[in-house]
C-alpha cells in the first residue's frame, strides 16, 4: 500500500474497483481527512486514460451539488501519479446498505431516489451524463443523506466493449439498452439505470438478472423482468407504474428529465404524510428499525383511510390498491378484509336489485301491452248517433274492428313510383317521402334512441340525473343541435363516460350508441399457507390474501382459470366468475404433498 501521494498521507485502503483503488488520506496542509482516489499503476502509462481521468475531476469540479461528492484536488495530467481528492464520506454504498436492509419501506426507497433524481438533474442541467449509475456509486453520509459519485469513471474504458472472456466491462445489471448497443447517451440513460436501483431499493431484487452477463444484457434489451408489484405488492401500484416508466425500453417512452421524475416520487412520498422526504430519510438512516415499525403502523392506518376515501366517491380500482398494500402489510388487517368482503356484498346485492328491477320493469310492460290490447272503449256510440257509457269492465264487449279503408294498405298493396331497383328494403328509419327536400323538413324535436352496451347502465340528458336504461327509458325527444349524454354503468361496471352528439334535424329516429370500456375484476383468494396465484395460464398473477386485478374484460361476467401454488402443497386449479368492477373471494383449501403431509 502506498504510504504517501504528494501532501497525502495514506492511513488505510477504503475500497478498489477496476480502475482505481480509494483510500482514507491526509491532507497534510489543510489538516483534514479526504478520500483520495488513486488511478491504477497499469493505467498511468495510457494516454487516453489519463485524459478521460482528467476530464472527470476538472467535469465534477463544477458541479455543486449536497448530493454530489465534492472534489477538493486533482494531481493534473502531468503528475506521475493520478490522483483525485474528495470529500470523505462516512458510510457504507447504497448497495452495502441494501443488503443488510431487505425491506426498505418503499416510500424511503422514493426518498433516496429523489436525492439521486437531484444530483443527475443538476449534472444533467450541466451537460454531464454519469453513464454509471449503480448502487455502489451511491454512497450514505453522515446517516442523513446519500451522495451520488464516480462521475466519468465508467469511460476510463469501453463499457460498452467485451473482453476477450466475454465479460462486459461496466455494469451490466445496470446498463440502459441504448448504452449496451453503443447508441448516443443521454439524461434519459441515467434515469434508466436510477430505474434499475429504485426496483433493487423497493423490492430488494434486481430487475435484470442472468447466470452470466450476456443473459442479463439479453434482457435488458427485451425488457423482462418481473413486475415489481409481483415481487413486492406492499410498494403498491403508484410506485410500480413509476418504476415501469423509468424501465422503458425506448427512451421515448421514458421519463424525459429528472426534474419530472423528482415530482412524481415527491407526489408519491406526500400522499403518505412525508412533506419533506430529506428529514424523513435522515430519521430512516438514523435507526432504520425503529423508523420502518413505527411507519409501517402509520402507514396501515393512513392506506386503509385512503381506500375508503376512494371507495366512497366510486373510484374501486384504487381503493383496491390502497388494500393491497394494507394486507401485504397485515394480511389479517380486519378493517380492510371487513371493506374487501363488504364491495363482494354489495356486488352481490346489486345484481339481485338490478335483476328484481328489470323482472318488475319487464313485468309492468307486458301488463301494460296487455292492458292497451284489451281495454273497454272509454265510450260507445249507438245506431242513434246517442254516446252512452261503457259497459261494465266485468263484461266488456269486444272492440269493434276498424273499417277496412280507414286503415293503410300494407306496404306490398301500395303502389310505387319508383322502379323497381330502387326500391328500398324496410328499415327502422323511414326514408324522406318522395319529393320532399331537405329545407322542407318540419322542425321541432327528433327521437333519439339509445344503443348502449352494456344494456344494464344509466344515461343522463344534458346534466340531468342519470336514469336506468330499460323498457321505461329507451328513447327521448330532442331539438335538433348538440346534446350531453352521461353513460354511468351499474354497479361499477364500467368506466363512466360523458359525450357531446349533434342531433341532425330529420323525420326518422337518431340512435345514439356507446360502448363503456370495462372496470377490471377483482380477484381475493385466501389460503391459509402464502400461495402465488395465477390467472388463465399465468397472464396475470398474484399473491394470495391480496386482491388480484383482471383488466382487459370483454363481458360483464366471464369465466377465469385459477392455479394456486404454495410451497409443500399441491397445486390447486379450478374456475371462477368475476364480474367488471367486482371482487370475488374464492377460499381454497391447500393439500399438502406426500412428503410434507
Amino acid at each position: 500500500m502506498l504510504k504517501q501521494v504528494e501532501k497525502y498521507g495514506i492511513v488505510d485502503e477504503i475500497g478498489h474497483g477496476g480502475m482505481a483503488t480509494v483510500y482514507r488520506a491526509r491532507d497534510t496542509r489543510l489538516d483534514r481527512l479526504v478520500a483520495l482516489k488513486v488511478m491504477h499503476p497499469h493505467l498511468q502509462g495510457a494516454k487516453e486514460a489519463r485524459q478521460r481521468f482528467a476530464r472527470e475531476a476538472l467535469t465534477v469540479a463544477r458541479l455543486h451539488h449536497p448530493s454530489i461528492l465534492e472534489i477538493y484536488d486533482y494531481s493534473g495530467e502531468e503528475s506521475d501519479i493520478s490522483f483525485i481528492a474528495t470529500e470523505l464520506l462516512t458510510g457504507p454504498t447504497l448497495k452495502a446498505f441494501s443488503d443488510a436492509q431487505r425491506e426498505v419501506p418503499p416510500e424511503i426507497a422514493a426518498c433516496i431516489a429523489i436525492q439521486i433524481a437531484r444530483a443527475l438533474g443538476a449534472a444533467h442541467n450541466e451537460g454531464v451524463v454519469h453513464r454509471d449509475v449503480k448502487p455502489e456509486n451511491v454512497l450514505l453520509h453522515e446517516n442523513r443523506c446519500v451522495k451520488l459519485t464516480d462521475f466519468g469513471i465508467a469511460q476510463l474504458v469501453d463499457v460498452q466493449g467485451m473482453t476477450t472472456t466475454g465479460q462486459v466491462l461496466g455494469s451490466p445489471a445496470h446498463m440502459a439498452p441504448e448504452q449496451i448497443e453503443g447508441r448516443e447517451c443521454d439524461a434519459r440513460t441515467d434515469l434508466f439505470s436510477l430505474g434499475t436501483v429504485l426496483y433493487m431499493l423497493a423490492t430488494a431484487e434486481l430487475p435484470f438478472s442472468g447466470s452470466n452477463p450476456h443473459q442479463v444484457l439479453k434482457r435488458i434489451m427485451e425488457g423482462k423482468f418481473v413486475d415489481p408489484l409481483q415481487v413486492r405488492p406492499a410498494i403498491g401500484n403508484r410506485l410500480a407504474v413509476i418504476i415501469r416508466r423509468l424501465l422503458e425500453i425506448e427512451p421515448a417512452r421514458r421519463y424525459q428529465s429528472a426534474t419530472d421524475l423528482e415530482r412524481d416520487l415527491t407526489e408519491f412520498v406526500a400522499e403518505m404524510g412525508i412533506d419533506a422526504p430529506d428529514e424523513a430519510l435522515a430519521r430512516y438512516l438514523a435507526d432504520p428499525s425503529g423508523f420502518s415499525a413505527e411507519f409501517r403502523v402509520k402507514s396501515i392506518e393512513r392506506l386503509a383511510e385512503l381506500g375508503e376515501r376512494a371507495q366512497k366517491r366510486g373510484a374501486i380500482p384504487l381503493a383496491l390498491d390502497y388494500y393491497n398494500r394494507v394486507l401485504a402489510l397485515d394480511d389479517g388487517n380486519e378493517r380492510v378484509l371487513w371493506a374487501v368482503q363488504r364491495l363482494g356484498r354489495r356486488s352481490a346485492m346489486r345484481r339481485i336489485a338490478w335483476t328484481g328491477a328489470a323482472v318488475l320493469a319487464a313485468l309492468a310492460f307486458v301488463g301494460a301491452t296487455l292492458y292497451v290490447a284489451f281495454k273497454p272503449s272509454a265510450a260507445v256510440v249507438a245506431s242513434n248517433g246517442v254516446r252512452t257509457a261503457p259497459a261494465p269492465a266485468a263484461a266488456p264487449p269486444p272492440a269493434a274492428p276498424r273499417p277496412a279503408a280507414a286503415r293503410p294498405p300494407p306496404p306490398a298493396a301500395r303502389p310505387s313510383t319508383k322502379p323497381a331497383a330502387a326500391v328500398q328494403p324496410t328499415r327502422r328509419r323511414p326514408a324522406r317521402p318522395t319529393g320532399v327536400a331537405a329545407a322542407e323538413i318540419p322542425p321541432g324535436p327528433r327521437r333519439v334512441t339509445f344503443n348502449p352496451i352494456p344494456a344494464n347502465m344509466s344515461i343522463g340528458v344534458n346534466g340531468a340525473a342519470p336514469r336506468a336504461f330499460g323498457p321505461s327509458f329507451r328513447e327521448i325527444d330532442l331539438e335538433p343541435g348538440v346534446h350531453r349524454f352521461k353513460f354511468v354503468g351499474a354497479h361499477d361496471c364500467c368506466i363512466d363516460e360523458e359525450i357531446s352528439v349533434k342531433i341532425p334535424p330529420g323525420l326518422g329516429t337518431y340512435t345514439v350508441a356507446r360502448r363503456l370500456k370495462y372496470r377490471p375484476a377483482g380477484l381475493y383468494v385466501v389460503t391459509a399457507a402464502p400461495a402465488n396465484v395465477f390467472v388463465d395460464g399465468g397472464a396475470i398473477s398474484g399473491r394470495s390474501r391480496s386482491v388480484i386485478q383482471v383488466p382487459d374484460l370483454t363481458d360483464l361476467i366471464e369465466v377465469h382459470r385459477i392455479r394456486v401454488s404454495a410451497e409443500g402443497h399441491r397445486d390447486h386449479v379450478q374456475e371462477v366468475r368475476l364480474q367488471a368492477g367486482q371482487v370475488v373471494t374464492v377460499e381454497v383449501e391447500l393439500q399438502k404433498t406426500a412428503e410434507d403431509s
